[in-house]
């Protein structure tokens, strides 16, 4: 009797991971950008456009690409943005840091130091603001894919081991009240209950090198792909 409830349990198990299996989309525009090696995006309250490249510079760019203002601090090798209507936040991926610029001028006003022991090119790739837990959260690349609960001082509260979810995390973004990460190497978007931090649905992207992800203002899905300098526009997977 045991082992036919063990069974039964693993077939129930089995065919829910197989329920859970990704769908694909297509994205309904694309632009190239003139920006090196953009590695992230993100869309502010307010509207505003962010880019950070790998080469360290922090972008403004109009809603199609097209670059507006440019921050006079070169940072090194910058992998993760989030812009809120007072700040935007560059993070470094190699260096560990957080570059805070202001977000009427662009000026650097403060630099916060998050240490991790990974490897040099395995530490943040992400971050945003969770609005569900009223904290930042910051995320490593892979080996493992950590996420780091962040207080309003970007002091960690929490770390929470998301390998399970995917090989890599290249982003993450809040939208309509969930946590949604991109994987490149998995090329796809999660979608996450944004207070336990389970998948609650994904998708698979036909792009190469996916590296940053945000919604507009009228609810579509922005992708960034690093090595094709490309920005890819998609409507509201749960749309499509």
């Amino acid at each position: 009797m045991i082992n036919l409830r063990f069974n039964v349990a693993a077939l129930l198990l089995f065919s829910a991971l197989h329920a859970q299996k990704a769908a694909g989309i297509k994205p309904y525009n694309s632009i190239s950008l003139e920006i090196p090696e953009p590695s992230d995006i993100c869309v502010s309250e307010s509207g505003k456009t962010y880019i950070v490249s790998d080469k360290g510079w922090l972008f403004e760019t109009d809603a199609e690409g097209t670059i507006v203002r440019k921050a006079d601090y070169a940072g090194i090798d910058n992998e993760a943005v989030y812009a809120d209507n007072q700040f935007v936040y560059a993070v470094e991926e190699a260096t560990r840091k957080v570059r805070i610029f202001d977000a009427g001028t662009l000026k650097l006003v403060r630099t916060v130091t998050l240490s991790y022991s990974g490897g040099r090119n395995k530490g943040y790739e992400a971050l945003t603001f969770n609005k569900a837990k009223n904290k930042f959260v910051i995320l490593t690349e892979k080996d493992p894919v950590y996420l780091f609960e962040l207080d309003a001082d970007l002091k960690v509260e929490n770390e929470i081991n998301l390998s399970k979810i995917a090989r890599d995390i290249s982003a993450a973004t809040y939208h309509d009240n969930h946590l949604w990460v991109l994987s490149d190497e998995d090329r796809t978007v999660f979608k996450l209950d944004p207070k336990t931090y389970e998948v609650v649905a994904r998708w698979t992207l036909p792009l190469i090198n996916p590296e940053g992800l945000t919604f507009d203002k009228d609810g579509n899905m922005l992708v960034l792909c690093d090595d094709m300098k490309k920005l890819y526009f998609f409507k509201n997977p749960e749309q499509q």
